[in-house]
């Protein structure tokens, strides 16, 4: 699922990271260790597998999934709060308790600054599958960053 972790920064949550080669393998630890039991849960719910997530990621088809599987994962992760928007503060806080460095902390903390615009945007339910869909999006040009397949 190497860059499916990106929803961590999403979930990518998942972050400007035009300067950060990668994270340290301790932060990508931690990401894999605490993200694994939220997306296996949601994919659960959503019938869908880690096989499955893998192909569309491979296939660059990741929006292919549905969307209600991001906001489950980001609502598990308090990044989507209960009125479907993306929580800021709480993405702010997770970001501070998994990645130690205090540069790419603050590169990953304006990411998420730029992309709280998102609950700026009108989206069709409440449930946060859009505003978890524009998020992704949001996020997308920094997955690149990162090297999760370590």
């Amino acid at each position: 699922m190497s860059k499916l972790y990106c929803v961590f920064l999403f979930l990518g949550l998942a972050v400007s990271l035009r300067h950060v080669r990668a994270l340290s393998q301790e932060d990508i630890a931690a990401i894999k260790t605490g993200l694994r039991p939220l997306i296996a849960e949601c994919g659960k719910e959503f019938g869908v597998d880690e096989a499955d997530i893998k192909k569309a990621k491979e296939s660059g088809k990741i929006e292919s999934l549905d969307p209600c599987l991001f906001a489950c994962i980001g609502k598990k992760m308090g990044m989507i709060n209960d009125k479907g928007e993306f929580d800021v503060e709480k993405s702010s806080e997770t970001v501070k308790k998994f990645v130690t460095d205090k540069d790419e902390q603050k590169q990953i903390l304006e990411i998420i600054e730029k992309c709280s615009s998102v609950n700026d945007e009108a989206v069709s339910d409440d449930k946060g599958c859009d505003r978890a869909v524009l998020l992704h999006k949001c996020m997308e040009p920094y997955k690149d960053q990162f090297d999760f397949s370590k």
